[in-house]
């Protein structure tokens, strides 16, 4: 089944205890009124004024309540239409629920012109492996369809159970696919983290994924780890990073930084993507715009990154290798 929506917040009412509903003033102080107004949404000036601009303050908490307030100017637009096609176990109630929360994440990079996805996007319950292998070699007959193995209940790099959501993304024949399975049982835990790591992906499967190995992974990272409370932290991040077989703290500057230059830096270790990654978008956000790296991502994934760098930020590509490198040479001792 087919199905297009537009995504809309799913408004749950609380009854607090302890609280009445009768017999209770109503403040009438200008403060108090001031507290319960609604927040106003950002003009388009202050919009392109938040993506074109770095933080205020060139520190990790002023690049992490910049991006709060770039997410918070965006989640006043209008979500777009998403498409998407159920598995024939899957909860209608529990995937609409998913399918809402991508579009408020989506909302951020709708900022930057995101309009639609370039995404065949199932999504099916733990229960629809059967269906699902059907369905995609109908599409394709060459689709790795054994990356859903049923006999270890694994899809992806993710293991499958009735109260899960995770899955996979590829692309083949120069098309883009995104397969999730959302959990008979699932309520939701670490929906907000996977979300906005997954749309990350999402954004770039239109855009580009960069020019660097560890763009893709280190962009939806470093969204996951500054705007989600619930994801890994910085810290957590960072101690994977150390503790990977590249032994990045007994590499010196300079031999950190003829792996990033040769794009080398990635082989040993997958894991690298996402935690060096992190910390390489943590660099390039604290010195140069969200529009700017936005940029910078789509003209590397075509004209490769020296000249995306030249042609974006007006800089040597070797430059901005030995900044990255130094940054996350220091980050990591």
């Amino acid at each position: 089944m087919k199905l297009r929506i537009t995504a809309t917040l799913l408004c749950i009412p609380l009854l607090l205890s302890g609280c009445s509903t009768s017999e209770t003033e109503v403040p009438t102080s200008e403060d108090s009124k001031e507290q319960t107004e609604a927040p106003v949404a950002p003009t388009a000036e202050q919009k392109k004024e938040l993506i074109e601009s770095i933080p205020a303050e060139k520190t990790l908490a002023g690049l992490k309540a910049h991006f709060q307030e770039v997410d918070e100017a965006a989640s006043f637009l209008e979500p777009f239409l998403i498409e998407y096609t159920v598995g024939p176990t899957a909860v209608p109630s529990k995937v609409e629920s998913v399918v809402s929360k991508f579009s408020d994440k989506l909302k951020i990079y709708q900022l930057l012109g995101l309009e639609s996805l370039n995404q065949d996007w199932v999504l099916a319950s733990e229960k629809d492996h059967g269906w699902w292998v059907d369905f995609r070699l109908a599409q394709d007959p060459s689709f790795p369809v054994e990356m859903w193995d049923k006999k270890s209940n694994v899809l992806g790099h993710c293991g499958l159970s009735s109260d899960v959501f995770c899955g996979a993304g590829n692309s083949l024949n120069g098309k883009n696919y995104q397969d999730n399975v959302v959990g008979t049982l699932f309520t939701s835990r670490g929906l907000d983290y996977v979300s906005r790591h997954e749309a990350a992906h999402f954004y770039q499967a239109v855009f580009g994924y960069g020019g660097r190995c560890w763009m893709a992974e280190g962009q939806a990272t470093f969204f996951e780890t500054y705007l989600e409370s619930s994801s890994r932290s910085r810290s957590e991040v960072i101690a994977r990073l150390k503790s990977s077989p590249l032994e990045i703290t007994d590499l010196s500057k300079n031999q950190l930084l003829a792996l990033m230059e040769s794009d080398q830096i990635c082989q040993k270790d997958s894991n690298i993507a996402y935690d060096l990654g992190m910390l390489g978008y943590e660099y390039l956000y604290l010195n140069f715009s969200f529009q700017y790296v936005h940029d910078l991502q789509v003209v590397s994934s075509t004209k490769g990154w020296d000249k995306a760098v030249t042609k974006v930020l007006s800089i040597d590509a070797g430059n901005l290798n030995r900044d990255l490198a130094e940054y996350i040479y220091a980050e990591t001792r």
